[in-house]
């Protein structure tokens, strides 16, 4: 005990570890005893008698089905957890990455642009006088805007 010192220490109330030396002998023989039933019973199904599996599974339909699935676990699992997963994450992809952030971010904003410069294409005529009309309208407005009293700042 000197040379561990107090690296194996443990608290004087804790006794777990004492206390599984101190178990019953039918609990310590317990996984023997399974395993000597279970080699026996595969030595009778799969050497002594081959055909015996087959008839168990036929007697007994629905306990064989239901542990031929493994209890249906994938399932039960794909149900509850993996469905609902599935859905959110769709629901997030569309509404979430496709309306707010393809809608607003980046690719809004470039699919707005486009269409203001689509509109904005419709106003060419390509008119001389059309031009200078849009720019004196745009030279009164500019120069109400200051007569109001705004100024540039």
């Amino acid at each position: 005990h000197a040379f561990w010192k107090t690296a194996l220490f443990t608290l004087p109330g804790n006794d777990v570890i004492e206390a599984i030396h101190h178990s019953p002998i039918l609990v310590k023989l317990a996984p023997f005893i399974a395993m000597l039933v279970g080699t026996w019973i595969a030595w009778i199904f799969y050497i002594r008698s081959p055909e015996a599996p087959g008839r168990l599974a036929e007697q007994h339909r629905g306990l064989y089905a239901f542990l031929l699935n493994k209890w249906y676990f994938d399932e039960v699992y794909d149900f509850l957890f993996v469905r609902p997963a599935k859905r959110l994450g769709y629901f997030l992809w569309k509404k979430g990455d496709g309306a707010v952030i393809d809608g607003l971010g980046p690719d809004g904003v470039s699919a707005r642009v486009i269409d203001v410069t689509r509109q904005a294409v419709k106003l060419q005529s390509g008119y001389l006088y059309h031009y200078a009309f849009v720019m004196l309208i745009g030279v009164a407005a500019l120069v109400t805007w200051m007569m109001l009293g705004s100024t540039f700042q």
